[in-house]
C-alpha cells in the first residue's frame, strides 16, 4: 500500500509557486510536522523526512538511493499547434543529472535519450538540441546516490511560423 501527497511551495522571489508529488512506499496513517521536520506513521513505525538522507530506508538501516526525477508537462510555448525548433538549453544545479525531451503529445511516452550534462552547463556555449515539436515536456532525472538540487533551466527556441 503505497501514499501519496502533494505539498505547494512559494518563492518568496517572484511569488513563484509549485507543487511537488511524493510517493511513500507504506501507508500513512498519520502525520504532524515538528520544528522543519515531517513525520509519518505507519501502523506501528514513525518515520521522519531527513532531507540530508539519500535514500529510502525500506527496512531499518537497509537504505537504499533513488533517483529524484522533475517532469515539465507539455510546454506550447507560444500559439498551440505550430511547430517550434529547440535548437538548445541550460540547466542550472547541483549533481548528476540526464535530460530528455517529449516531442510528441498525443502519445507521452515517446521521448529523446536521456543523457547526462554537467549540473551546471550555463559557463560555456549552450547545449546543443536539434528538435522540433509543437509542443515539449523536459524531463531530468538526477542521480540518487549523491545531494542534489535544480535551479533553473533554460530552452533556446525559435518559432517556425510563416511571417506576413
Amino acid at each position: 500500500m503505497q501514499s501519496q501527497f502533494f505539498i505547494y511551495s512559494i518563492s518568496s522571489v517572484g511569488q513563484v509557486g509549485a507543487w511537488s508529488r511524493y510517493v511513500l512506499p507504506f501507508a500513512t496513517d498519520e502525520w504532524c510536522f515538528a520544528g522543519e521536520s515531517l513525520y509519518v506513521r505507519s501502523g506501528d513505525y514513525i518515520h521522519v523526512l531527513d532531507d540530508e538522507m539519500l535514500g529510502d530506508e525500506v527496512l531499518p538501516s537497509d537504505i537504499r538511493p533513488f533517483d529524484g526525477m522533475i517532469q515539465w508537462a507539455w510546454l506550447d510555448f507560444g500559439q498551440p499547434g505550430v511547430t517550434k525548433s529547440l535548437y538548445g538549453f541550460d540547466v542550472v544545479g547541483l549533481g548528476n543529472v540526464s535530460v530528455s525531451f517529449g516531442y510528441d503529445q498525443s502519445n507521452g511516452g515517446y521521448f529523446t535519450d536521456p543523457y547526462t550534462v554537467p549540473a551546471d552547463t550555463v559557463p560555456g556555449m549552450v547545449i546543443p538540441m536539434p528538435l522540433s515539436a509543437p509542443s515539449l515536456s523536459v524531463r531530468l532525472t538526477y542521480d540518487g546516490t549523491q545531494a542534489w538540487q535544480w535551479n533553473a533551466f533554460t530552452l533556446y527556441l525559435q518559432d517556425l511560423r510563416g511571417m506576413s
